[in-house]
């Protein structure tokens, strides 16, 4: 095997990017050494300052090292990347193992013209490979190269950047795992723009509603509890904000103070979701789809259709009564974490969803009706969780002063009500070759699941439930290093058997076409049973 006579670097601008992800990847401990030191007595800021100028010189050294030590190249089998200061690491991506390829663009990437792109493959937990730093013609080199692009040719464009010689990249070898030599190179390829089936555009109005309604706001409130928790002695040293405000606003102070840090929170979260999303555009051309968004980092994200293994849809309390519906999807090699599924599309009403999976997911289709477990199973919903929320009612209302331990009373009640709409929504609905789960409490969420997707399923039963003849049905699909999982909670033990017979049920194998890409992990067409020994995630 030879080893490849062209290997590239990014744009010598990266070196930027890899200071910001390192101050990044540090920001926290950052923060925590400087507060702790700056506002200690006897500071020494000769040690301080010259601790800092030597973080930034040996932070500025390995950003320009890193930046030197990573080549790549596009071959014709795949990706192949070397990387690693002190240890050297290569990395080599085949052309079919790629699940999907992800651009984005920041304000400094805009600035000069830049890219980032990171490629993808099943099974792994983060992005196989990321080229932080690349122009938009060889960030579509590289996507042809790898079958992502709109095109499937692959352009012999010259580099943007000047090739590194051989003998500077290394002496070490590497060896081909494709077993294809590279076909020479032709002049270039006048890629045709794939034909777009379908196209879709979140509007400004949408946005508002999506981003004011997001949910967010927990998250928002979480991060600034936390924040207060680090800060909450520092500002009793400095100033006492609690006598100010009291002496201002009297007892009233307590809800003017949670009602602003709601509004603040709320804002927050309206914010972000706005930037996040904003200019969402979805496209489906030919056999992919293609997502755009962002205000201040314009993302694009790829998704070949064969790779979705099922569509989530998820309606939140506040968007329930006017039909609003976020739209995800579960993707083999795509799955920001373990058992996430991907944003198809943020916003849409539930009159428009059959036409809109026809236009993006034509292998889906919406129930038109679900069939609920049945009344014997309610205890099982709501007896244990609403009794665990009952019991630290009683030491709050002993021991918490000014009557405000009865405000705990709210808990049970908020347990119950989630409980009894957990037990109204759970349904199941069969549908040719899918099969569709429903299942929440506050947030209604359904799962709409073609029946070859299903890598494992398995029906269980405690001893509480033999005696009702109820049973829980778990199946687990293809999602990244994980297992994305829905599942039937307390459904009848008879129903729960015959849709596990279902899915185990098999269909001969349809004769492949030639030429057609044999079957990954994630295509598998065949559902199967838990293997011995393994356990399920818990269910989505």
């Amino acid at each position: 095997m030879k080893r490849s006579e062209e290997m590239k670097r990014l744009h010598p601008l990266s070196v930027i990017f890899l200071i910001g992800k390192t101050i990044k990847d540090l920001l926290y401990p950052l923060i925590a050494f400087f507060a702790t030191t700056i506002f200690r007595d006897n500071v020494n800021l000769l040690w301080l300052v010259g601790g800092a100028a030597l973080f930034l010189v040996l932070l500025i050294s390995m950003s320009v090292l890193g930046y030197l030590r990573f080549t790549y190249t596009v071959e014709a089998g795949g990706l192949r990347v070397e990387h690693g200061v002190f240890v050297r690491k290569k990395l080599w991506i085949a052309r079919e193992r790629v699940q999907s390829v992800d651009t984005s663009a920041g304000l400094l990437h805009r600035l000069f013209g830049l890219r980032k792109l990171q490629i993808e493959t099943a099974g792994g937990k983060k992005p196989e490979a990321v080229l932080n730093g690349i122009s938009a013609a060889e960030g579509q080199r590289i996507s042809q190269g790898l079958g992502m692009s709109e095109s499937g040719q692959v352009s012999a464009t010259a580099p943007e950047w000047p090739t590194i010689p051989d003998d500077q990249v290394g002496s070490d070898t590497v060896a081909d795992p494709s077993a294809v030599a590279e076909p020479p190179r032709t002049p270039e390829l006048a890629a045709a723009p794939a034909k777009v089936v379908a196209s879709r555009k979140l509007s400004v109005g949408d946005l508002v509603l999506y981003s004011a309604t997001s949910g967010k706001i927990g998250v928002v409130l979480a991060v600034a509890a936390a924040a207060f928790s680090q800060l909450r002695e520092w500002l009793e040293q400095t100033f006492d904000v609690w006598g100010w405000i009291s002496e201002w606003y009297g007892s009233r102070w307590v809800v003017l103070i949670v009602l602003a840090l709601l509004l603040f929170a709320w804002l927050l979260a309206f914010i972000g979701s706005f930037i996040k999303e904003f200019g969402f555009t979805l496209q489906h051309r030919e056999d992919k789809l293609i997502i755009e968004r962002g205000l201040l980092e314009r993302n694009q994200i790829t998704i070949p259709l064969r790779r979705i293994q099922a569509v989530h849809l998820i309606e939140p309390l506040l968007r329930r009564p006017f039909g609003w519906v976020t739209v995800h999807i579960v993707t083999a090699g795509y799955a920001g974490k373990e058992g996430q599924s991907a944003l198809l599309f943020p916003f849409i009403r539930r009159g428009e969803l059959a036409q809109f999976l026809e236009q993006f997911a034509p292998q889906f289709a919406v129930p038109s009706g679900w069939e609920h477990v049945g009344r014997r199973s309610l205890r099982h919903y709501v007896l244990v969780p609403t009794l665990l929320a009952i019991l630290p009612v009683i030491p709050a209302v002993i021991w918490i002063p000014d009557h405000l331990g009865w405000l705990a009373l709210l808990l049970p009640i908020l347990v119950y009500t989630g409980c009894v709409m957990a037990y109204r929504q759970a349904g199941w609905s069969l549908q040719e070759d899918q099969i569709s789960i429903q299942y929440g409490s506050f947030n209604k969420h359904q799962g709409l699941i073609p029946k070859r997707r299903v890598q494992w399923h398995r029906v269980s039963q405690n001893i509480f439930q033999r005696r009702r003849s109820l049973a829980h049905l778990t199946m687990a699909l293809a999602s990244g290093s994980a297992s994305a999982s829905f599942g039937i909670r307390h459904a009848p033990q008879e129903r729960a058997d015959t849709l596990a017979r279902w899915l185990s049920s098999r269909k001969p194998e349809q004769t492949r076409p030639p030429g057609a890409e044999k079957p990954t992990d994630a295509d598998d067409d065949a559902p199967r049973d838990l293997p011995p020994g393994d356990s399920p995630p818990p269910l989505a």
